[in-house]
């Protein structure tokens, strides 16, 4: 309640559908925007920046279209919207399974493990796409993914800095983030 929903904030929003995310297409996703020429463009971009898509020649019975943009093959097929479609009834029930399987967790780690910690602590509407836990620094994480691994449970690895991934390192030799180094050396992600 008097909480802003998700792709409201600004001009347009993005949403992911990879098959990771907590409502899947396999891949693909989905731009909004309140703009209705922010729209087309982001239309024509994901379409090869043709002025006219098939179906839209094929119903205005001009079968011409112009190249006007650098575009992209963005488009989503049809398989995958009617699969996002199935998927979008349900995702306030498996956001709400997920919201009780986090709580779970905090409830088992707390246990285990005071020590580690689950960021954001604090109550607030989640969709949980994701467990992130900080272990502690003295804790060895590989030694954490190894055990894990041996109960049958996948762990990963998130949010690598990316002024330390190859092509940002290269570009911007001199930034040094310890507080951002520090937790990435610590995160391990465990599943939903």
């Amino acid at each position: 309640p008097g909480l802003k929903e998700v792709g409201t904030y600004g001009a347009a929003a993005a949403f992911s559908f990879y098959g990771n995310k907590n409502m899947t297409t396999a891949e693909g996703g989905a731009v909004i925007a309140r703009d209705a020429q922010l729209r087309e463009t982001i239309r024509q971009a994901r379409g090869h920046g043709m002025t006219s898509g098939t179906h839209q020649r094929l119903n205005s019975r001009t079968p011409q279209y112009d190249v006007t943009m650098l575009g992209f093959n963005y488009r989503m097929d049809e398989l995958r919207a009617a699969i996002g479609l199935v998927q979008l009834q349900n995702l306030q029930e498996w956001n709400e399974i997920r919201r009780i399987l986090v709580v779970l967790y905090r409830r088992l780690i707390a246990d285990y493990c005071s020590a580690v910690t689950v960021p954001f602590g604090k109550p607030r509407t989640s969709a949980y796409h994701i467990m992130p836990v900080l272990l502690p620094h003295d804790v060895d994480r590989q030694t954490v993914i190894d055990h894990l691994r041996t109960k049958g449970i996948q762990t990963t690895i998130h949010y690598t800095p990316v002024h330390q991934m190859t092509l940002y390192r290269q570009m911007f030799t001199e930034i040094h983030l310890p507080k951002t180094e520090d937790f990435a050396q610590r995160e391990l992600t465990i599943p939903l």
